[in-house]
């Protein structure tokens, strides 16, 4: 691994009058810092597990009001010789500052994501649902306001720092000194270039949103339907599925809880139902979903009570009399 990829220095600022004289309260600083170098560690452990370890040094410029971070990923000679020849996949401290957002990368990290949803001018808080991306390790966030919605493509890495409740908790500690009168924006800068700026207001609602949680995405979804299905194959004996048309197509339906008592009156002939008989049912289609909650294959049907069977209409006979 290139050493520019396992050493990176980026730098953080806090601003505002009360920082007029190149002097902040370390009450307020070395809460934020300690929160700061926690999240790195997390998604260290998060994406490296016990394979690598990494270190967060901090350097301040008084003058500049700015705390350089340094990120070294620390790894064994055996790790460092399983990486060279491909048998260990290993996130760098670029991959990792990306992710988090103290650094520019090819997504957007977790402190410029948290700019977007939170920094727009909504009186209520946005709604967060999170889908699988269009590309390979990508997730799209969609942020529902008031007025619109939008959906943002990033790396999964900081879409799982976004949903994790530990990192949730160490972003609010690194904004909490925006909450102090006097304080008016922290950003975050590489190479002397923004990377992301977070101001008090956005700070007041990332720090009071509600957690941001996913939910498995829906993997079938269940209508309960009342209505009318006509007979096409009944089954006179065993719990074999009924072959019956309904709203036109042929379906193939599991009789159940209710609806397997009325078969077994039908099989030991204690209800009639030939052939087209119209049954009055409750039951329940099923479709199966795939990852962006679209249908997939065929819907499948369980009937759970025959309220009522309409025999099919007898033909009158004609008689024909002769001279």
């Amino acid at each position: 691994m290139a050493e520019m990829a396992r050493h990176v220095r980026t730098r953080i600022r806090y601003d505002g009058p009360a920082l007029a004289d190149h002097e902040m309260d370390v009450q307020d600083l070395a809460p934020a810092l300690l929160a700061m170098a926690e999240i790195v560690q997390i998604a260290n452990r998060k994406f490296n597990g016990d394979a690598v370890s990494i270190r967060v040094m901090v350097d301040a410029d008084v003058e500049q009001q700015c705390f350089q971070l340094d990120l070294s990923l620390v790894q064994s000679l055996f790790d460092q010789a399983a990486v060279l020849i491909g048998q260990k996949d290993v996130a760098t401290a670029k991959d990792i500052a990306e992710w988090v957002g103290i650094i520019s990368g090819s997504g957007l990290g977790l402190f410029g994501l948290l700019k977007r949803i939170y920094g727009g001018t909504q009186d209520a808080k946005p709604s967060i649902t999170l889908t699988t991306g269009s590309q390979t390790g990508t997730t799209i966030v969609n942020i529902v306001g008031e007025v619109h919605i939008q959906s943002i493509q990033v790396p999964t890495e900081t879409a799982k720092l976004l949903v994790d409740p530990d990192v949730a908790k160490n972003v609010k500690a690194v904004l909490k000194p925006l909450e102090r009168e006097g304080y008016e924006d922290v950003t975050f800068l590489h190479d002397d270039q923004p990377v992301a700026q977070i101001d008090r207001r956005t700070a007041h609602e990332i720090i009071t949103a509600p957690p941001i949680t996913t939910e498995d995405a829906p993997t079938e979804s269940v209508s309960n339907i009342r209505g009318f299905v006509r007979i096409k194959a009944a089954q006179y004996e065993g719990g074999a599925r009924w072959s019956l048309l309904y709203q036109g197509k042929a379906i193939d339906a599991e009789m159940a809880d209710k609806a397997a008592s009325w078969v077994d009156d039908f099989q030991h002939n204690r209800v009639a139902a030939p052939p087209n008989t119209t049954l009055d049912v409750s039951m329940t289609e099923t479709v199966k979903l795939n990852a962006q909650g679209l249908a997939i294959g065929k819907p499948s049907y369980v009937v759970h009570e025959v309220h009522g069977a309409t025999p099919p209409p007898t033909q009158t006979g004609f008689s024909f009399s002769g001279d």
